[in-house]
């Protein structure tokens, strides 16, 4: 599958959340029942919700070709799988506010979205970390089984191999 890119307008978007507040998230779940021993689910639509009430959502694309930001409109979408799917696809939400890695940002201001830059103009839209204030930061991916992923995320820290390596210490101050 070649890489896609985030959108101009979804960069501009993701710049703006710099500032915001998350509050409220809810996880909505694309869910295949035909099997009763066995649910597939993969987590299709993300919703952000944030503190001036306005809300993003993130999907994985139709064929999971990249992270997208799109207007959600749960009713649509529900009514348009149960028809396509004759109702054994439905849509699950789940506020997940209580999962540690959103409750340890809800309410933190984010002070940055990172994106990967290949080249001017080219931020592949496989994974996007949120950064927070507290120092948490999230990292949103494209999962292997399809749908998205979220995983707190930790900078690795810089590998010292060698004393050489540290900075000379300036005795006479």
């Amino acid at each position: 599958m070649e890489i896609q890119k985030f959108k101009q307008e979804e960069i501009q978007t993701l710049l703006s959340l710099r500032g915001a507040v998350i509050n409220d998230v809810v996880y909505h779940v694309w869910s295949n029942n035909t099997n009763e021993q066995e649910e597939y689910q993969c987590l299709d639509w993300l919703e952000l919700r944030f503190e001036d009430k306005s809300r993003l959502t993130f999907t994985a694309g139709e064929e999971s070709d990249g992270i997208k930001i799109v207007i959600f409109d749960i009713i649509e979408e529900r009514k348009k799988l149960l028809e396509q799917f004759q109702g054994k696809i439905d849509i699950k939400s789940f506020r997940v506010v209580k999962m540690d890695l959103w409750a340890d940002v809800l309410n933190e201001k984010i002070t940055e979205v990172k994106l990967t830059k290949i080249k001017e103009d080219f931020y592949p839209n496989d994974e996007m970390i949120i950064a927070f204030e507290n120092d948490n930061q999230l990292k949103i991916g494209l999962s292997h089984e399809d749908g998205l992923s979220v995983d707190v995320f930790e900078d690795e820290p810089p590998v010292i191999t060698s004393l050489d390596d540290y900075p000379e210490e300036d005795i006479d101050e």
